[in-house]
């Protein structure tokens, strides 16, 4: 059974960091990123986070974002790395359900599934055979924090992240700078865009030429996920 890392990280956590970077060349509602979202990352000047259900600024987001909803979204995954010249692409779908945890269907161009929940990451394969993800911590470390990321559990990221966002109008950004060194010398910063209550591109970028961005679009939130869908997409 193929192991294909999930979104990329093992990939990611592996190549080593360059010394020198190169220069960088609703209830069921279906909802799509608009282009505004699509903006420059934020400086290091952005407004700094430290209580993110309190802020005046931020805790109505917040208040949308950490409840526990089950999610529905199509996603594209690309993946650079210094020694291709075009990203490689990935598409599929992504689930949240409470209790169950993130399941990643990729669909092309190979179909696999990645869980990942409070057991760890596991592989599931087209044909229903399932395989542990290797014991790898930094593969472990950066799953779990990406996990709680897409959970919004505020009080896991207070513990794991410095937060720092700007927000204009309904479009906002989301900075999470990891705590442990170790693990911020693999990823760097991880960066959320969204609007309104819903992410539309996650970014991972070990370096200007080693990244990975998540888009995320038709969005469906409180979906109604039977028994069937549950036994194939979790565990």
């Amino acid at each position: 059974m193929k192991f294909p890392p999930f979104l990329a990280l093992a990939a990611l956590v592996v190549i080593p960091r360059p010394e020198v970077a190169a220069s960088p060349a609703s209830d069921s509602t279906v909802s799509s990123p608009p282009a505004a979202a699509e903006v420059a990352a934020p400086p290091p000047a952005a407004e700094t986070i430290t209580d993110p259900l309190h802020d005046p600024a931020w805790k109505d987001l917040f208040a949308q974002l950490a409840p526990a909803r089950s999610r529905l979204a199509q996603f594209e995954e690309k993946r650079y790395f210094p020694f291709r010249k075009e990203p490689t692409v990935l598409t599929g779908e992504i689930r949240m359900a409470p209790g169950h945890g993130l399941s990643l269907h990729y669909l092309t161009p190979d179909r696999h599934i990645i869980i990942v929940d409070a057991k760890g990451v596991l592989m599931r394969d087209e044909h229903g055979r399932e395989r542990a993800a290797p014991n790898d911590s930094r593969v472990q470390a950066v799953s779990g924090a990406l996990f709680n990321i897409l959970r919004f559990d505020v009080a896991a990221l207070q513990q794991s992240f410095d937060l720092r966002g700007r927000r204009t109008g309904s479009q906002w950004v989301l900075v999470f700078a990891p705590h442990d060194t170790a693990l911020s010398d693999l990823i760097g910063d991880i960066t959320v865009y969204g609007h309104d209550a819903l992410v539309d591109r996650i970014v991972m970028e070990k370096s200007a030429r080693q990244r990975i961005e998540i888009s995320l679009h038709d969005t469906r939130e409180n979906v109604i996920f039977g028994g069937d869908v549950i036994d194939r997409y979790f565990r």
